[in-house]
């Protein structure tokens, strides 16, 4: 990431946020610490936020916004759907700042599926992140936001306490054969915390696959290989076990880890990629940018 910058008055600011981008298609991060490094002609009722998305819709920028101390910045996105709303509408890395918790957070957006907003919870690909972590692990997140991550169960606990949230499911077979579930209900208290075991509550579905996950997982607690769950322990990876599973996207990528048990009806049949992202259940994407 980028050093932080300090900026002071119009033409300093003007001069370094494009100097804060590489060659296209590289990102590098804004940073921006306090108030205080807004310019000194900014009118009072406007906000860090909102004037750092104003300059980054002019100079048509996608954002990665690292705030190192978001603390003190009013209004900054609380999910990749108020990014969305802000007129940030490429799929890329983003800060936001969930309303329960009080720091920041980056995420992988996705502006490209079904109207985006889409905040990315979980993705694989190619077998190149170990899901095989323990409990502490699963609970901070791991991986890499460009290829394959866990966003972290208390991240993934913060979003989705903030309203109803909607579940999507993008899955991928080696034959390339693509299928989505849709329109999981994410409701209040949506994924309890660490005390209540991150116990996730979804319900009802939409999509191109039959279900195996809201009607067999719905309000189970986490577990992963250290903490004791026998079905954690043989399945090498963190999910919401119930005797065992009929659903683990957390496994071994190959023969039989990352299982839907629908894709197929005679087999646990092992997935080759899979994307979990949520958004708010009253988002509405805008026709015109």
């Amino acid at each position: 990431m980028g050093d932080s910058q300090s900026w002071s008055g119009e033409k300093a600011l003007n001069h370094r946020i494009p100097g804060q981008f590489g060659l296209e298609g590289t990102l590098k991060p804004i940073q921006f610490q306090t108030t205080s490094l807004l310019p000194d002609w900014l009118p009072s009722t406007s906000t860090p936020c909102a004037y750092l998305f104003s300059i980054l819709r002019a100079e048509n920028h996608i954002s990665l916004l690292s705030c190192s101390d978001m603390r003190h910045v009013r209004n900054c996105p609380i999910d990749c759907a108020s990014v969305y709303y802000n007129r940030l509408r490429r799929s890329g890395i983003y800060s936001i700042m969930p309303s329960v918790g009080g720091m920041p957070i980056e995420v992988l957006c996705e502006m490209d599926t079904e109207g985006g907003g889409w905040t990315v919870i979980q993705k694989r690909q190619d077998g190149s992140v170990d899901f095989n972590r323990t409990w502490n692990e699963y609970r901070e997140g791991f991986g890499d936001l460009n290829g394959e991550f866990w966003l972290g169960n208390e991240n993934i606990h913060k979003i989705t306490s903030q309203g109803d949230y909607s579940l999507r499911i993008d899955m991928e077979d080696w034959n390339n054969k693509h299928k989505h579930l849709n329109d999981f209900q994410v409701s209040p208290p949506g994924m309890q915390d660490e005390a209540n075991s991150y116990r996730l509550h979804v319900d009802g579905f939409s999509g191109t696959v039959e279900d195996s996950f809201a009607w067999y997982h719905n309000k189970r607690s986490f577990s992963t290989p250290d903490s004791g769950n026998i079905c954690a322990e043989i399945s090498h990876g963190g999910w919401w076990y119930h005797q065992c599973f009929f659903s683990n996207l957390n496994g071994i990528l190959g023969p039989d880890g990352v299982v839907w048990y629908s894709w197929k009806d005679t087999d646990y049949y092992s997935l080759r990629k899979v994307v979990m992202m949520i958004r708010p259940r009253t988002f509405r994407p805008h026709i015109s940018p």
